[in-house]
């Protein structure tokens, strides 16, 4: 299940960076796809705790361990990679945004597919 949101969260930023391109040009493109990038490493993260989640033996303290670790190191992260984005690489913000918005969508419109 995890597996297809990633999947239709790589889609979904191809196409946003394939139309960036095309209409705002390169830098744009570059943008967007690093935002797209952002939420990809959450969704990774997310599959990573989910894995060991299920090797904790129905642990209930460690799932509930794992689950507040994941969602601060998801924040952490993605407070950083919008910091390296804007300030270090000097990235275009509103692309920027788009990319991590589209893939964040994808996830929420994986959501209602279940």
């Amino acid at each position: 299940m995890m597996r297809r949101l990633l999947v239709f969260q790589i889609i979904l930023v191809v196409l946003l960076t394939l139309i960036l391109a095309i209409l705002e040009g390169y830098l744009a493109a570059k943008a967007g796809l690093f935002g797209g990038m952002i939420a990809l490493m959450n969704t990774g993260l997310i599959l990573l705790h989910d894995k060991r989640a299920q090797r904790s033996n129905d642990d209930a303290n460690r799932v509930i361990r794992y689950v507040y670790l994941c969602a601060v190191e998801r924040m952490l992260l993605t407070i950083i990679l919008f910091a390296v984005g804007l300030v270090a690489l000097k990235l275009m913000p509103l692309p920027l945004l788009l990319g991590f918005i589209a893939a964040q969508l994808a996830a929420f419109l994986n959501g209602l597919s279940r």
